[in-house]
This record gives structure tokens, sequence and C-alpha cells, in this order.
């Protein structure tokens, strides 16, 4: 369980990285979606063996604590 939570945290903010980096005002015009689509394949590349990866832990959570089927035990 800790794997997947750090997993997670770290892909989460290795994602907002790339997304305020390429969005940032001195970054180029028009790669802002190619880099941030590229980062989340890689990201559910490398995590998905880990923890079926959502890459959003507000979605996963929120899920897994009405869902009733002991996700969380």
């Amino acid at each position: 369980m800790v794997s997947v939570l750090v997993c997670e945290v770290v892909m989460t903010a290795m994602l907002l990285f790339v997304i305020m980096g390429s969005t940032h005002g001195k970054a180029p015009a028009g790669f802002a979606p190619t880099a941030i689509g590229l980062c989340l394949t890689l990201i559910h590349l490398v995590s998905i063996p880990v923890s079926d990866t959502s890459v959003n832990p507000a979605r996963s959570t929120g899920v897994a604590l009405f869902a009733q089927t002991g996700a969380l035990s």
C-alpha cells in the first residue's frame, strides 16, 4: 500500500511539473499538448504494473471509499 501511495504521489507530481512547465509563458508555443500527452503515456507505462494507475488521487480515493468492496482495507 505504501509503494502504491508513493508511486501515485510521484507520478502525479511529475505530471503537474510537466503541465506547469509546458504551459509557462517562456515555453515554446504549441508544444504543451505533445509534452503533456507523452508524459501521461510514460506515467501509465511505468505505473500501471505497480498500481493500475489513475494519476488522479481524488478520483481513485472517492471510488474506493464508496464502492463498499474493501478496496482500502
